[in-house]
């Protein structure tokens, strides 16, 4: 729980930390965010204004058809959907004949501007001068400018970029390096400046349009298509999208009648084609019936079955007519004179003879009862009666050849039916299929009719391909610059660039610039931080010294007391570094100066004797011997090398004395370790400024004599790889009871702003440099 603790501590030191690194950057940030908001100032005050032009189009999909005579093919699923419709058309909006038309008709490749001493102004529906291209002579022309001065009533002067004047007179064609332009004066408007002309190829202008011209389509259902441009001068963007606009729809007008002339001629071609179709089926059509003797098939095919059916009935009567016959001629050619039947529906002239017949025969019959065959009466009886029947079996023979022959005659119109029944299938099928080739025929000949009037009609109306929901109009707010969002861009830009570059710095930086830096790398305790001293300052603890330095001092000095053995001899410190430079011998001598005060004497070796030190800070120094000369030569006595300073005389000195050749033998020869043997009874601290430890081996002779050592190293000098250094000489067991010195420190530190709080209370100074002057210090 503890351990957790302490980690959000350390993670909230450690933000907090980051944090203040930028905060005490904070004039940086302030100069940078004036500059850009003054530069963001300056760039509203002179730049263009820019504002969005729009205008709306709707597309009615009857409209939009172009040619409606064929509409019908929509049915067929030939027609695109609306959202394809409207992207290509959005694309036709934007197209290059368009625009080139637009150019041409609004004269756009030819721009005109009033010069100024910072900015030109364009001037588009009031300029006083205007010019028209009318005709090239250099392909390749792209554009070129021109100044016009010293206008006169009909005569101006041109200047072009190699400032050479060309005289011109309005109304008038002058040849140009590109072609022939022509000058006009418009008298609504004064010249009062000078003015600039640039011409341009109609093909970059074009280029231009495509980029600027924005075609959107906001609703896609609704058939709505939303063209946009932006501009510095609203009347000339207005006056751009109403020439598309009506360019567009001249052009759909155009292709719209071009196509109505197209199925004109399409319908006229087919027209002639089916005319000639449908004559031949037509002629085919009455070949056949000529040929078949057909009239109307199903109406001849319903009478021959009626005729059949009739012609069968009356077959049947006669031959049961011809039956009877048979049978009553069989009777009649009988001898006896019997009676024969009668009123069987045969011919009356033979009913009447069979009648006569009979009566005769009944008659004779009852004269017989009366008379015998030879009464006269009898006699004539039977001649009348065999004369009968004669007659009667004339009378059936005839009528019997005559039935035969209605029998005959019969039969031949049913056989002569049945043909004609027989044929109808066949006829029917050959017949209905000339008959449904004349009725396409003539369907599609009155189907092209009607389109064709269709077309002629649509030929005539000038519809509108698609209308006008908002004319072009001008939003009121300019869409560039939008000076809200420079503003505070500018403001976020002067802090993000400022905080870019030190969070660069920040990143690259590898040095060491407090107490906390080395808590990171370093489980070593830092005993102290000694604070920045200006060259004017003195650099040397005094008695009754209240400075900050002073302070530090005794603060390091409360601090040893945790860190030195209890020992009645005296307590030796050893002061060094990694590098030359880190203020190990600064530190040496104050700490010396600052234990004398109010520890008893103590004594400060410079053990440093390759690149002695010492010496720059005693105010007399003196040529006596040193500590080279009492660890080669045996003879020399340690009272001749103890000098008093001159700061405190409670502090006595050692210098290093001559530079030898051979430092790390002579420290090495155990001379040393008698001469802190034999001083360690006479003070109460001995303090050894030795060598650094990265450049030589020197001080690892010596480290065996010190209770404690004092690692030194100098804010924003030392080098995190020291720490790591110093880290790995401890872990080799090298150095013991080891503790960190960080001189040198200032009140903002690589940016973290550690104030001191040494000397408060007392007579402290305070820092009075001008405002520019701590803004070039942080």
């Amino acid at each position: 729980m503890q351990q957790t603790e302490f980690q959000e501590n350390e993670e909230k030191l450690n933000i907090r930390k980051n944090i203040s690194k930028y905060l005490y950057k904070w004039p940086w940030f302030i100069a940078s965010i004036f500059i850009f908001v003054l530069s963001a100032g300056i760039y509203l005050r002179y730049s263009v204004p820019k504002y969005q032009s729009k205008t709306t189009l709707k597309f009615d999909k009857k409209q939009n058809d172009l040619s409606s005579a064929l509409s019908d093919l929509d049915n067929l699923g030939i027609g695109l959907g609306n959202a394809d419709e409207l992207k290509s058309e959005a694309a036709v909006v934007n197209s290059r004949p368009i625009l080139m038309q637009v150019v041409k008709n609004l004269n756009l490749n030819v721009e005109y501007f009033t010069t100024g001493e910072i900015k030109d102004s364009q001037l588009f529906l009031n300029a006083p001068i205007t010019a028209k291209i009318l005709t090239y002579n250099n392909k390749k022309f792209i554009s070129s400018q021109y100044i016009i001065k010293d206008v006169k009533s009909d005569q101006f002067t041109l200047q072009n970029d190699k400032q050479e004047n060309i005289t011109g007179r309005f109304n008038i064609p002058l040849q140009l390096d590109f072609g022939t332009v022509v000058f006009h004066r418009n008298s609504a408007f004064p010249v009062k400046s000078n003015y600039k002309v640039i011409f341009s190829s109609p093909i970059e202008k074009i280029k231009k349009l495509e980029k600027l011209i924005q075609v959107n389509l906001p609703d896609e259902k609704a058939m709505l298509m939303e063209i946009s441009l932006v501009g510095s001068i609203p009347e000339k963007s207005e006056a751009i999208l109403n020439e598309v606009t009506k360019q567009y729809n001249l052009d759909g007008q155009k292709d719209k009648n071009l196509q109505a002339q197209n199925t004109q001629e399409f319908i006229d071609k087919r027209l002639e084609v089916i005319t000639k179709d449908l004559s031949g089926v037509e002629n085919q059509k009455e070949d056949f019936q000529n040929r078949n003797r057909i009239v109307d098939l199903q109406a001849q095919a319903e009478l021959a079955l009626q005729n059949t059916s009739e012609n069968t009935k009356a077959l049947l009567q006669q031959q049961a007519q011809l039956d009877l016959l048979n049978s009553l001629s069989g009777e009649a050619s009988k001898g006896n004179n019997q009676l024969m039947p009668s009123n069987l529906g045969l011919n009356t002239s033979l009913e009447q003879s069979i009648s006569q017949y009979n009566q005769l025969i009944i008659t004779r019959n009852k004269t017989l009862k009366q008379a015998t065959n030879e009464n006269p009466a009898v006699i004539e009886m039977n001649k009348e009666i065999a004369s009968l029947k004669e007659v009667i079996r004339d009378n059936i023979r005839e009528q019997r050849q005559a039935v035969q022959t209605g029998i005959s005659q019969l039969q031949n119109q049913i056989k002569t039916s049945n043909n004609v029944i027989e044929k109808v299938p066949g006829q029917s099928k050959v017949y209905r299929g000339i008959e449904r080739q004349q009725n396409l025929k003539e369907q599609l000949f009155l189907f092209l009719l009607q389109k064709r009037e269709e077309n002629a009609i649509n030929l005539s109306v000038d519809v509108p391909k698609a209308k006008i929901v908002n004319p072009a109009f001008t939003e009121d707010i300019p869409v560039s610059p939008k000076k809200d969002i420079i503003l505070l861009g500018a403001f976020f830009l002067g802090i993000l660039i400022p905080f870019a570059v030190f969070y660069l710095l920040f990143i690259l930086d590898d040095k060491i610039y407090n107490r906390d830096d080395i808590k990171e790398r370093s489980r070593l305790g830092v005993l102290v931080d000694i604070p920045s001293l200006k060259d004017n300052e003195n650099h040397l603890v005094q008695k009754n010294d209240f400075s900050e330095l002073a302070e530090a001092f005794r603060v390091l000095v409360s601090n040893l007391k945790f860190v030195l053995p209890v020992k009645n001899t005296a307590k030796v410190i050893m002061v060094t570094s990694s590098v030359k430079g880190e203020g190990k011998t600064l530190v040496s001598v104050n700490l010396a100066l600052t234990v004398a005060n109010k520890n008893g004497r103590a004594l400060l070796i410079g053990s440093d004797i390759r690149n002695p030190q010492i010496q720059r800070y005693d105010n007399e120094p003196t040529k006596r011997k040193g500590l080279t000369e009492f660890l080669y030569d045996d003879s020399v006595n340690v009272e001749e090398l103890i000098h008093t300073s001159t700061t405190n005389p409670s502090c006595d000195v050692i210098y290093a004395g001559s530079i030898p050749p051979n430092p790390q033998e002579l420290l090495s020869n155990g001379r040393y370790q008698k001469l802190i043997e034999q001083m360690s009874s006479e003070y109460a601290y001995i303090i050894i400024d030795s060598a650094p430890l990265m450049l030589v081996s020197d001080t690892l002779s010596i480290v065996d004599t010190a209770d404690a050592t004092l690692y030194v190293v100098r804010s924003g000098v030392s080098k995190n790889i020291l720490i790591d250094f110093a880290n790995d000489l401890v872990r080799d067991s090298k150095l013991t009871n080891v503790s960190f010195v960080v001189n040198d420190v200032s009140r903002r530190a690589g940016g973290y702003g550690y104030n001191y709080s040494y000397g408060y209370g007392y007579s402290q100074t305070k820092d009075k440099s001008s405002w520019w002057k701590k803004i070039f210090k942080s």
